[in-house]
């Protein structure tokens, strides 16, 4: 078993040896990382999709990214290669939007964009960043949904939501489009409002949820809530992904899916619905916000041919699950001629919008269906919402991708590692129909880290950051689990740590995973010895998805103590994830 651990730990991304006295120095994932693992499919009984006999399962890889701080990543492949993306409620790049309105500070809601560059999803440069200002009224909120970038042209969607008795538990109507000519440099005067929206829906319905009473423009409101008011078909619609600049598109049109419901007593929110439409447009500066230029699904003809009409009046549910529905994505996958959907059921326990979300991906030959279900992933995040497969980050076979997501706006445990309030990438495959993986266990709980047997002892430690927290076996902490890391008391440099036996220990191996968010970085640190030997460690990676080794001959020791001797400029309370160090052989 102990070889099996050692050969779990030392999986190599990276390789940095430094011979010194016969020590060897290397960066290594983090366990779990690197490993696939098969999710396994769950879905409810009353699950209405078949089984699809041609994809049969999801294998997350281990491989992941995630960057900024924000959620809502809709990203568009444009015709010079680039993908163009909505973000809110976050910063990016010193960029902040937030798409709330905030009646105590009189915020105005604002959308996010940004240009991001690189065809590797571990390596991607976000190079611009700026925000869309919107007028709400009368509802709370207004945050981005479908974006399209085609021939030059952005088209970027929004939707309003408001607050009943849950987080924006009230979907209001999709208002319309901004418009941009030039790729976000300048932006055409927004012609359509939730007074306005171009499929002319209301979740108001003449009852107030939210009433406003305004003196002088934001400088003076009041609200009061109310009851809910009717349902919306078309509340947060997201394009589907055809390619880089929508080449693989069936006629030349742009589609979009969108969440939503009928049900007077359904629970219709931004993260969930009973049903979801489809509907088309040729998109043009000039027929994106008219709502004639649009056609909708409504249904299958005697002959179970599709229906398309112009008359929204007519529009029919492509799919219907009561209250297992939610934000709804689609991406055509070329090399498999197949549509995979995403779907994320936002309720939560007790519909009380906070979590945990299930998610599911369906497959489908045409847009219309029949779709079929590859997998339902029961908690995954635990807190995964907005998921898409940008079609730019899809293999030559089709058969891996990347998923794009963000998770835990209400600080939910991460579920994948890398899952967290951010533009979060996960690579996955499809799997073979008969493939079993198994996650292997954690060395880092194995009894060969006799770490978890010390005492630990620091310099300083935060309030909330004990040194316990660096030898429990976790490479966790803040944001998700601050008990999970050690981090000192506003020092950078001298910063130490010590791990103390009642008995000696014959080791030769030591891993250092620095603190997983991105300010406190170690840069250098020194290994200190009872017995006077001492080694000078390199570089923490800087988010803990992976760490460093440090491999020594055999000795014997009643103490060690790790010191920080140089850090990322200007960031205190510098800290470990996780010590661990092995028995030797």
């Amino acid at each position: 078993m102990k070889k099996k651990h050692l050969t779990v730990v030392t999986l190599l991304i990276a390789v940095c040896t430094v011979a010194a006295d016969n020590v060897q120095q290397r960066i290594v994932p983090s366990p779990g990382v690197g490993i696939p693992v098969r999710w396994p499919s769950t879905p409810p009984a009353d699950c209405p999709f078949e089984k699809s006999e041609e994809l049969t399962g999801i294998v997350f890889t281990g491989r992941y990214k995630n960057y900024t701080g924000a959620d809502t990543w809709y990203p568009s492949w444009a015709s010079d290669d680039k993908l163009y993306s909505p973000f809110t409620d976050g910063t990016v790049n010193r960029v902040r939007s937030g798409s709330g309105y905030n009646f105590t500070k009189l915020h105005v809601p604002t959308t996010g964009f940004a240009v991001i560059e690189g065809s590797d999803p571990m390596e991607l440069k976000i190079t611009h960043a700026a925000v869309i200002k919107h007028e709400p009224y009368p509802y709370g909120g207004q945050y981005p949904c479908g974006s399209l970038v085609y021939n030059g042209v952005w088209y970027y969607g929004t939707y309003t939501l408001d607050w009943h008795k849950n987080p924006w538990d009230i979907m209001g109507p999709f208002p319309g489009f901004n418009i941009s000519m030039d790729l976000g440099k300048t932006w055409l005067a927004e012609t359509r409002t939730a007074l306005n929206p171009v499929f002319g829906e209301s979740a108001k319905d003449g009852r107030s949820v939210r009433t406003w009473k305004m003196k002088d423009k934001y400088e003076k409101s009041e609200y009061k809530k109310g009851e809910p008011g009717a349902r919306v078909k078309i509340g947060a619609p997201h394009f589907v992904d055809f390619g880089k600049n929508m080449e693989h598109s069936p006629d030349g049109k742009a589609y979009m899916v969108s969440h939503g419901a009928t049900r007077p007593d359904s629970y219709n929110s931004w993260a969930a619905g009973d049903q979801v439409y489809l509907l088309r447009v040729k998109p043009s500066p000039e027929t994106i916000n008219d709502s004639s230029s649009w056609e909708f699904y409504a249904g299958r003809d005697a002959k179970g041919r599709p229906v398309w009409t112009a008359d929204f009046g007519k529009i029919r549910p492509l799919l219907e699950w009561n209250d297992h529905m939610g934000i709804v994505t689609a991406t055509y996958i070329p090399p498999l001629k197949k549509y995979v959907m995403c779907v994320t059921d936002g309720r939560g326990p007790a519909c009380n919008g906070n979590g945990p979300y299930d998610t599911y991906l369906l497959e489908a030959n045409d847009l219309t269906g029949p779709w079929k279900l590859v997998s339902y992933l029961k908690t995954f995040g635990e807190q995964a919402y907005f998921v898409n497969i940008p079609s730019k980050f899809i293999s030559p076979d089709g058969k891996k991708l990347w998923v794009s997501y963000s998770h835990g706006w209400s600080h939910k445990k991460p579920n994948p590692p890398g899952s967290r309030y951010a533009w979060c990438l996960q690579e996955i495959r499809f799997a073979d129909p008969e493939e079993d993986i198994r996650t292997p266990p954690n060395p880092l709980k194995s009894g060969v880290n006799v770490a978890l047997k010390a005492k630990a002892t620091a310099g300083t430690s935060y309030p909330g950051y004990s040194p316990a927290g660096a030898i429990d076996g976790k490479v966790g902490g803040y944001p998700h689990n601050i008990r999970e890391e050690w981090a000192s008391n506003n020092e950078s440099k001298g910063a130490w740590i010590k791990l103390t036996w009642d008995n000696s220990q014959k080791i030769n191996r030591i891993l250092l995973f620095d603190r997983p968010n991105k300010y406190d970085y170690i840069t250098e640190g020194k290994l200190e010895f009872s017995d006077g030997f001492q080694i000078t460690v390199g570089s923490l990676p800087d988010d803990a998805t992976s760490g460093r080794e440090v491999s020594f001959p055999a000795r014997e020791v009643t103490w060690l103590k790790f010191t920080v001797t140089g850090t990322k400029t200007g960031y205190p309370h510098i800290g470990l994830s996780e010590i661990a160090v092995f028995q030797a052989e």
